[in-house]
């Protein structure tokens, strides 16, 4: 009777620690409901707002909704309208194409003139993410400029950034996100995205850690380390800082002995960067450059294409394959350049508001409208998700879902399919879903901010129903894998249901 009464006493402790499991599957709509519902509502949820919108593909009968037509903060779920209207708009194969161009004569061996970078606002120049040492199209370029004879530049390498407004971040993004890679400066012509590769190396106990970064540009960026060993095995506590509107970065990261941090820090003024880089590796390559690195703002008049001569370009990966990486990995920078690539392409407006965020959320209404959602009932500041000031609906983003997996354009629908992460598999979902149902089932795009956790995807029942749904949760106040248990317990709940979505 003992053992008894501790191990109930145990289990009355333990319950509220234990992730949420929906019961055996479902085989009626209320009963999914009355699962899904008790899931919301349990007490760690008091002070939180969920938003949650489960539709029918095929019959587009609702299964359940909670608050639809609220508007939440998406967090990253607001990569899926971003990357949806690229494809639509821009086509899975549409590629960036940076270009180099020489202005000025060439007399024995010599440019008598600038060297110009034409951005096209490719996100992926110099990105390792694609099979590409990071340096390899500047070396290219060296090597074409000596097949064009020239071994010297006379004048400077000018970055042109002009395809996009001069607005780096999203309106409301956080000042302390500015230093990381995640909150890197948007610009339409950007190296390595607009970030160095900053490591921490542990030495001894109590001795400063070594600090090695990539590229090694100690010209363009200052690094204070203030950094510190901690003993073996001890936990990494991170410090990173960047002054505002400077590259002096103070690292106060503590490390153990026998560890490392990495981190990929932001500078400031990627286009200059940009410019800076491709000015080492030319002179690396043996060319000559008697200039500095600049950014074509900082010049008048602006640059005039018609009267230079292009030596040679980088063609990006196609879109399908950035889009990928956008929703798999959640990636910001992406984002951000893809929804203003569409302002600079598709805004009917004015000619210097193109290439904007306000340009690009212009250029995507109608895609919006197609998909029956009213813009008018969104507000969106970024195209990533980063600002607390973006707002969505569980409506919008199951009406979005339904749109893509129906879209007429088959490569379309295949490229948006495939760039959402799999649970248990791929991306943001790899450690979730590890068992169950849902595991290789659900696909879905994750979202994260302060106090704002999401979840919006695609689901397969245990009757090979097609689902779509949103899970939006803001403004709870337990820890986030709380929130994350709970978004599972509904997709697996989902995942196993049984039934019919008509009542």
């Amino acid at each position: 009777m003992g053992n008894q009464l501790r191990a109930l006493t145990l289990l009355v402790v333990l319950t509220p620690f234990l992730p949420f499991s929906p019961a055996q599957a479902q085989r009626t709509p209320e009963a999914l409901a009355r699962t899904i519902t008790n899931i919301l509502d349990d007490p760690d949820f008091a002070e939180a707002f969920w938003g949650v919108l489960i539709v029918n593909l095929d019959t587009e009968d609702t299964l359940y909704q909670r608050d639809p037509q609220k508007r939440f903060v998406p967090a990253s779920t607001q990569k899926l309208v971003t990357t949806a209207s690229a494809l639509v708009l821009l086509g899975p194969e549409f590629r960036y194409t940076t270009r180099l161009y020489t202005e000025g004569a060439v007399r024995e061996g010599a440019l008598l003139g600038d060297l110009v970078i034409q951005g096209a606002g490719d996100p992926t120049l110099g990105s390792d993410r694609f099979g590409e040492e990071p340096l390899a199209v500047f070396r290219a370029w060296a090597d074409s400029l000596r097949a064009a004879g020239i071994t010297r530049i006379a004048g400077d390498i000018v970055g042109d950034d002009n395809v996009f407004d001069d607005t780096p971040y999203g309106l409301g993004w956080a000042w302390d996100d500015f230093v990381y890679g995640y909150g890197a400066e948007t610009s339409g012509l950007t190296f390595q995205e607009g970030t160095i590769a900053m490591t921490v190396e542990g030495t001894r106990s109590g001795a400063r850690a070594r600090l090695v970064w990539d590229p090694l540009l100690t010209d363009y960026v200052t690094v204070e380390n203030d950094s510190r060993t901690r003993r073996a095995g001890a936990r990494v506590e991170e410090g990173y800082a960047r002054e505002l509107s400077t590259n002096h970065f103070t690292i106060t990261t503590e490390v153990p002995a026998n560890g490392a941090d990495e981190e990929a820090l932001a500078v400031h003024n990627p286009t200059r960067y940009t410019a800076h880089t491709l000015r080492l590796v030319l002179l690396a390559r043996g060319i000559v450059v008697e200039g500095r690195a600049v950014d074509a703002d900082d010049r008048l008049p602006p640059p005039r294409y018609d009267r230079m001569t292009s030596v040679a370009s980088h063609v990006s990966p196609p879109l399908a394959a950035i889009v990928e990486e956008t929703n798999q990995h959640s990636n910001n920078l992406y984002a951000e350049h893809l929804l203003r690539t569409l302002g600079a392409r598709f805004y009917q407006g004015r000619e210097e508001e193109r290439g904007s965020i306000e340009s690009g959320v212009e250029a995507l209404a109608p895609i919006l409208m197609e998909a029956g959602i009213d813009p008018e009932t969104l507000q969106l500041v970024d195209g990533s998700g980063l600002s607390f000031m973006n707002r969505l609906t569980p409506q919008a983003l199951v009406r979005l879902l339904t749109f893509m997996a129906r879209h007429s354009d088959s490569a379309v629908r295949e490229a948006f399919l495939a760039s959402l992460p799999i649970g248990g598999e791929s991306g943001t979902l790899a450690g979730r879903y590890r068992s169950g149902a849902a595991r290789s089932n659900v696909q879905a795009k994750t979202g994260y901010i302060n106090s704002a956790r999401t979840l919006a995807g695609y689901v397969t029942t245990a009757r090979g129903e097609r689902l779509a749904f949103a899970l939006l949760c803001n403004d709870y106040a337990v820890p986030t894998r709380r929130v994350n248990a709970a978004q599972d317990a509904v997709v697996e709940a989902l995942a196993r249901y049984a039934g019919r979505s008509r009542p």
